[in-house]
């Protein structure tokens, strides 16, 4: 998630273009209902684990973080990946990584993982700034060890210019979102707030990009194991997409549109195919956690079947269990759950 902006000339803005249909529309009148009275435990101290995905077959979780609210504060900060292992010991580390240029910074954001030719490869976005999204992205992909992840390409484009999730197909071929499309202020602010069709879905293949779909705050991306198939979640329309996928062409066809809570964020496609999605039930209440790490954030946790669009409402908290959450995963009877700007990892019974 990238920082969402209300000031003073928003409110003004709001009260000019409609205000309660535009507050509403940003989850401010929403209630919170408790739907989840199971035990969670807290895993580790990185500050914002914005996004998990889990390798079922080895049992681990591999988790991207970096203090966001820090380094959106002009401070310069490093983030990490770890991995954690899910058989009840709780073991978490942090991975060496190899083969990185030393220069660069290291703000990773959205990951895939996906095994290609026999050997495993973990794709993150990384971003040179905290604060300045036109300083420009990397998309690292390392091959996976036992005990590091080792660089296996590098890949840059101008057509990369604010990504926020990840779906890959091959080492050269992935698909990403740009969850915005106004890079000032102002422009960033307006586009949030009346829900701009301006950010998009797109596809790198061999170093050309194209805009694929374009989307009101384009976030989470997931492809199928096959590649047949993409998802993408549209934070200010409130739907994951399910997208058929041309294999030849790298062309994809809308099937459907599954509404999953107010602002969907990550999704993630379980061991069973589902789709499991983390959903902001108040995007000002966000504004205001981003601020004030005190304020809560509310959230809910859906999970969807992508064939039939039919989805279950799984989680939902004021976010005194964790706020501004980004991201849901589950893994046998536990859901993990990532936030993108509070510290460590919930682990909750299903």
């Amino acid at each position: 998630m990238k920082r969402l902006i209300y000031s003073t000339a928003a409110i003004m803005l709001l009260l000019a273009g409609g205000g309660a249909a535009t507050v509403s529309s940003l989850g401010a009148f929403n209630s919170v209902t408790t739907a989840y009275n199971g035990q969670c435990r807290s895993i580790g101290q990185m500050v914002g684990a914005e996004d998990i995905i889990a390798d079922y077959d080895a049992g681990v979780a591999y988790i991207s973080s970096f203090d966001r609210r820090t380094g959106m504060a002009g401070q310069e900060v490093t983030g990490a990946l770890h991995r954690l292992v899910l058989d009840g010991s709780d073991q978490l580390v942090e991975m060496p990584l190899t083969g990185l240029d030393p220069s660069l910074p290291f703000l990773p954001h959205g990951m895939d993982l996906k095994t290609i030719d026999g050997v495993q490869y973990l794709f993150v976005l990384n971003h040179r700034s905290a604060s300045d999204p036109q300083a420009g992205h990397d998309v690292y992909v390392f091959e996976v060890g036992v005990d590091a992840l080792t660089l296996a390409r590098h890949h840059t484009s101008d057509g990369i210019k604010s990504p926020n999730g990840i779906g890959a197909v091959d080492l050269d071929t992935f698909y990403y979102s740009n969850d915005r499309g106004a890079f000032g202020a102002f422009g960033n602010m307006v586009e949030m707030m009346f829900a701009r069709k301006i950010s998009d879905l797109s596809v790198y293949d061999e170093g050309e990009t194209e805009i694929l779909e374009p989307m009101a705050f384009a976030n989470g991306v997931a492809t199928t194991p096959d590649g047949s198939t993409v998802y993408a979640t549209a934070l200010r329309e409130g739907v994951v997409k399910v997208f058929a996928r041309d294999q030849a062409s790298n062309v994809l066809t809308l099937q459907r549109e599954i509404p999953v809570g107010q602002a969907p964020d990550n999704v993630r496609i379980a061991e069973d195919g589902q789709l499991w999605v983390a959903s902001h039930l108040n995007l000002m209440a966000f504004d205001g956690h981003i601020k004030d790490p005190t304020a809560l954030s509310p959230f809910q946790v859906y999970s969807v079947e992508p064939d039939t669009g039919k989805s279950e409402l799984v989680m939902e908290n004021d976010g005194s269990l964790q706020s501004s959450v980004s991201v849901a995963v589950p893994y046998e009877d536990m859901l993990l759950i990532g936030s993108a700007f509070q510290p460590g990892v919930k682990i909750c019974a299903q």
